[in-house]
């Protein structure tokens, strides 16, 4: 390692591990996947839609990515549970990411701080009311997406013991399902994530899983003062001993 790696490392936390980091670019894939094809077939009609059809190699293999991107889903989602289940570091974020009385009190905190009431934020964990709204709107929302998607998949199989009108809701609650993912990704989570104040234009610890200590203490305050007790003075102990680069180095 560089001593210019060694140093930033030292200067930054990991926030998501490699199997955190692989499971949410498997499900990044297929979510990008599935809406673009279920766009292209929900508005199969217009200039839009043919454009996305052709892109996508006609209408058959539209399907053909659309029911592979939907494999991918169902084993991302049993990868993430085996992950939770069977994982000592899953179990314990899934504990911690569980919903709390503190975060509806953290959240008002937040909303009288943003309109001017108060002028104290909360002090947010490792997980905030931000993060858990996301991810368990995500966890229903792939629960429903791959509920209705079976239900429509398997039609021919399931038409003998579904009575029709549960095969206009699933197509329905599918179609309304999709919407509401996208624009959850596109005006809550991309924004949040990406594109606000001090992260625009991107957030890379979706790829190297690590974020500074100076984002962590002002996004995640009381995971700090934790770090900080812990292991904070061991790191800077190690930063101080660690050799500075010089200027051939530099160069």
């Amino acid at each position: 390692m560089s001593t210019e790696a060694h140093l930033d490392e030292l200067q930054t936390v990991e926030r998501l591990n490699l199997q955190v980091r692989i499971q949410h670019g498997l499900l990044m894939i297929s979510v990008i996947l599935l809406i673009l094809t279920g766009l292209a077939l929900l508005f199969r009609e217009s200039s839009f839609g043919k454009v996305l059809i052709e892109l996508e190699g006609g209408f058959e293999m539209r399907g053909t990515l659309h029911r592979a991107a939907a494999l991918l889903l169902i084993f991302v989602a049993f990868y993430h549970l085996c992950y939770i289940l069977f994982s000592r570091r899953g179990h314990e974020e899934f504990l911690q990411i569980m919903p709390r009385a503190r975060d509806f009190k953290d959240w008002l905190q937040m909303l009288a701080y943003d309109v001017g009431i108060s002028i104290q934020k909360p002090k947010l964990d490792r997980y905030s009311y931000r993060e858990k709204f996301q991810y368990w709107a995500f966890v229903l929302f792939t629960l429903i997406m791959i509920l209705s998607g079976i239900v429509l998949w398997q039609h021919d199989r399931l038409f003998g013991l579904l009575p029709k009108w549960s095969f206009d809701v699933a197509i329905a609650v599918h179609g309304g399902t999709g919407t509401l993912i996208l624009i959850v990704l596109t005006l809550w989570h991309l924004y949040i994530v990406h594109l606000g104040p001090g992260r625009f234009p991107i957030d890379w610890s979706f790829w190297n899983g690590r974020i500074s200590l100076k984002q962590l203490q002002e996004e995640h305050p009381l995971e700090y003062e934790r770090l900080a007790v812990q292991e904070l003075p061991a790191r800077k102990a190690r930063r101080d001993s660690a050799p500075r680069p010089t200027r051939e180095e530099d160069g």
